[in-house]
């Protein structure tokens, strides 16, 4: 009976440290989405590991470090109608530890001109206590 108890416990406890971690992506991710939508491109990469080893990927460029992706995204969104209004929708957070997670989902820029979207997967760790994206490969 005692390690049945034992084993109860320690499930409930190793579910509810996972279910932490993923609630604060989430609201990373919202975080990136509000920034994104005031047009603060460089509040938008605070989510992002500010670290020359971040690699972002999207069609057939691989970007490396904070500020170059931070330099590509201020070329391809100069101003506020270029950027519109981001919206996410994740469709799975999968952890793969206490201190990493698999994020895919979905993008949408509503925008005057058009409405461009597309697909997304993120290597989110945490990093120095605070959870980053470290690998960003996005599509249209």
């Amino acid at each position: 009976m005692w390690n049945k108890a034992v084993a109860c416990f320690l499930m409930v406890i190793s579910s509810s440290v996972l279910a932490v971690p993923s609630d604060d992506i989430t609201k990373l991710l919202s975080q990136q989405q509000q920034a994104w939508n005031r047009g603060d491109i460089e509040g938008y990469m605070a989510g992002y590991w500010h670290d020359d080893r971040m690699r972002f990927v999207s069609n057939d460029t691989v970007r490396y470090g904070w500020q170059t992706t931070l330099d590509a995204y201020r070329r391809h969104y100069p101003d506020r109608a270029t950027m519109g209004q981001l919206t996410f929708d994740i469709d799975e957070i999968k952890m793969l530890s206490n201190y990493a997670a698999l994020v895919v989902g979905h993008w949408q820029l509503q925008r005057q001109k058009d409405n461009p979207k597309g697909m997304f997967s993120l290597l989110v760790e945490r990093i120095d206590d605070q959870w980053v994206i470290t690998h960003d490969h996005s599509s249209d």
